[in-house]
């Protein structure tokens, strides 16, 4: 199997994993059926429950430390999110963010990005050259179009103020 093919497996494994999490907000019963009904392997699954934990305390973060919204995370309005992807993804922010805010010491992680990884939804630039892409879907991190680095961070409003 091509990396490529690995890379749209992996993709449309987060965009499957987001659909069954709006049925049933249970992400060990959405992992379990990516698992079963998509024809993944269990490392595969493993990584895509990774990459979308890791986005949502990303954003959950983002919003309890600097008191602004998930479009601000995500630097675009939540409209051109297809279907019930922005739903979802909002409703796991939100009872990630009230468990941060339960924290006594205020939660802090410096996020990375890298090509090969799956993300979700945001605006990333290039640590290399500053490039900007956006994802209003989960899909592969592409070495940067404009240098071809491998490494981004995450923009957000707080980015531009």
């Amino acid at each position: 199997m091509t990396d490529s093919n690995n890379e749209n497996r992996l993709a449309s494994g987060y965009h499957k994993l987001m659909e069954y999490l709006h049925e049933k907000p249970q992400i060990d019963h959405a992992l379990e059926r990516l698992s079963e009904l998509e024809e993944l392997t269990r490392e595969e699954v493993d990584k895509i429950g990774d990459y979308l934990q890791r986005d949502v305390e990303d954003a959950a973060n983002f919003m309890e430390v600097n008191g602004k919204e998930l479009k601000d995370w995500l630097r675009y309005d939540m409209y051109m999110i297809e279907g019930t992807l922005g739903e979802t993804f909002s409703k796991m922010v939100d009872e990630t963010r009230e468990t941060l805010s339960s924290f006594e010491e205020e939660a802090t992680r410096i996020g990375e990005w890298h090509t090969g990884e799956i993300v979700g939804l945001g605006t990333f630039e290039c640590k290399s050259c500053g490039e900007v892409i956006h994802f209003h879907k989960p899909g592969h991190m592409p070495p940067c179009p404009k240098c071809h680095a491998s490494k981004y961070r995450r923009l957000t409003t707080k980015d531009s103020d």
